[in-house]
């Protein structure tokens, strides 16, 4: 199998791509910005720009992929509200037109999606677990914007060029090893706690965390055994606020935790991109690869990471 994954260099592209790679898949990590990365990676980096459909075709045509996984976003959710139409152009057109090109090739596409197309202000069916039959109702920018970008794939399937071989994967707070380029949630908050520096958490933000690998996972096997068309959730065991969830790491790795400021969203005027609870029901995703699928626990997966 041949995959190219679209922001493949960011936080989620480069550990899908371990993930992916040690299961014998050839991977290939495209990014618009090659020349930020270290220069013995660059050689392996192909250069794609999602707002140029010329390159987009360019770069498939030079791969030829089985499989796309489109991860390329503006996903710092105070980026998007501070860049609006920045974050609209690449995370609504930027899909549109890797769907354009993907389409006339017939090549399939997994979108990564987000728990934050929902609201997170209610108690949602499932015992307080979002299911992909509770409509979505993104609050900040970030969230409509993949909204948007849902939609389009939705509407592509009822179009007269009827194209259907697409996922789309809802995944949420994500976590795995951190890069020196792409460093992620928990290690910012981690690094800073090594250095016996202080780090400020939520108390009151709750999420379903999924390790990438366990993400990269589904992707492969919603792939092989052809499950297009259909939303899929795709988050982790357990539902947990932040403060919890880097006291367990940190409790894995050793880590004093002394230097953590718990405090509720509201403690910070200027955090602007309040979302309470997006916690994601997989059923959906477990039942349609028949128990192949599950989540890693958090206390494993933070052992692997440690």
């Amino acid at each position: 199998m041949n995959i190219l994954i679209t922001g493949g260099m960011g936080f989620f592209g480069w550990n899908a791509a371990e993930y992916l790679r040690k299961q014998g898949i050839t991977v290939h990590s495209a990014s618009s910005h090659p020349h930020r990365y270290p220069e013995e990676l660059r050689k392996e980096i192909i250069s794609l720009q999602v707002l140029d459909q010329s390159s987009i075709q360019d770069a498939f045509d030079a791969i030829q992929p089985d499989i796309i996984i489109h991860a390329a976003a503006i996903s710092a959710p105070m980026l998007c509200e501070q860049e609006p139409e920045k974050a609209d152009a690449v995370n609504i057109t930027g899909t549109q037109n890797v769907l354009n090109v993907a389409s006339v090739l017939d090549i399939p596409v997994v979108f990564l999606s987000t728990d934050l197309v929902f609201n997170g202000d209610r108690n949602a069916l499932e015992n307080g677990f979002y299911t992909e039959n509770d409509a979505p109702d993104a609050r900040i920018v970030y969230g409509k914007t993949k909204m948007r970008a849902e939609q389009i794939l939705l509407e592509r399937q009822y179009s007269h060029a009827q194209y259907e071989r697409w996922i789309i994967l809802r995944t949420a707070l994500m976590f795995g090893q951190g890069v020196a380029w792409a460093n992620g949630f928990p290690q910012f908050a981690v690094n800073l706690l090594k250095k016996g520096q202080t780090t400020t958490l939520f108390t009151d933000q709750f999420r379903t965390p999924a390790y990438i690998p366990d993400i990269a996972n589904a992707i492969l096997q919603l792939c092989e055994q052809q499950k297009y068309g259909e939303i899929y959730h795709c988050g982790g065991l357990e539902r947990i606020d932040r403060v919890s969830f880097v006291e367990q790491y940190c409790a894995v790795a050793g880590i004093d935790t002394s230097g953590i400021i718990a405090c509720r969203m509201e403690d910070i005027p200027t955090y602007t991109t309040r979302v309470c609870d997006v916690s994601l029901n997989s059923h959906k995703l477990r039942n349609a690869l028949q128990g192949k699928w599950s989540a890693t626990p958090l206390h494993e997966a933070f052992q692997t990471m440690c």
